[in-house]
């Protein structure tokens, strides 16, 4: 990863891929010295702008290439809602009761049991 500010953009084209996909070709010129090619699905590209410092992906060669850094960002995740981690934890304790139950023969302990089971998952309390 490099970064510098952009000196010059320069359409240059467009190329189709093999979905049939238009692709639009930009020379970016950096401070640094760096020159390559970027190519943007959109026609008026917006990931590097002349006089703006950016981070990016070189790779040289006869075809150099330059691409926008993207820094990798954590999902964020979303607690569960109490009624539905609830539900959810009910229906797994009602298999786990049944199961129970069934080895054992005694119906009449299926509900009472799968409610220990929530109590204990939910609360932590035996």
């Amino acid at each position: 990863m490099k970064t510098s500010k952009v000196k010059n953009i320069q359409s240059s084209g467009t190329w189709t891929g093999r979905e049939g996909k238009i692709f639009y070709k930009f020379e970016i010129e950096m401070e640094n010295g760096d020159l390559g090619e970027y190519s943007s699905v959109n026609k008026e590209q917006s990931k590097f702008v002349i006089g703006s410092s950016s981070e990016y992906e070189f790779s040289g060669g006869q075809h150099p290439k330059i691409k926008p850094h993207f820094a990798a960002t954590q999902p964020t995740q979303q607690k569960p809602s109490t009624d539905r981690e609830l539900l959810i934890v009910r229906q797994s304790c009602l298999k786990c009761a049944t199961d129970l139950v069934i080895a054992n023969g005694e119906i009449n302990q299926l509900i009472p049991m799968a409610e220990k089971l929530v109590k204990w998952v939910m609360t932590g309390e035996k």
